[in-house]
């Protein structure tokens, strides 16, 4: 078990390492450009969130933002619906209005 490694020789491991070399300096300027741009993991709208909300951390924040959303498409389509269901079933209201409007429209 105590063989020797020759690396000198080895293509293999030369090409092995050339491409860790490789992708080591690419993850030295990916960091720069984060660094530079003062970039984090986290959205902004997650961020301000957590700021207005006052949400402890990244999961709370976002698990609100899809409340949010949720609420929001559930009111949307109670409008939606609502207008459906007035254009079917007319108030008794709404029926002499019409009513009204056709005497005008016939005179």
């Amino acid at each position: 078990m105590n063989e020797e490694v020759k690396i000198e020789g080895n293509t293999e491991i030369n090409q092995a390492l050339k491409e860790f070399e490789e992708k080591s300096e690419a993850e030295k300027n990916s960091y720069k450009a984060v660094k530079f741009y003062n970039e984090t993991d986290t959205p902004k709208i997650v961020q301000l969130t957590m700021k207005l909300s006052g949400a402890k951390d990244q999961k709370q924040a976002e698990y609100l933002l899809l409340g949010f959303v949720v609420l929001c498409v559930g009111i949307s389509l109670f409008f939606i619906f609502r207008g459906k269901l007035i254009q079917q079933n007319p108030s008794p209201r709404a029926l002499e209005q019409m009513k009204q409007m056709q005497e005008i429209i016939n005179q």
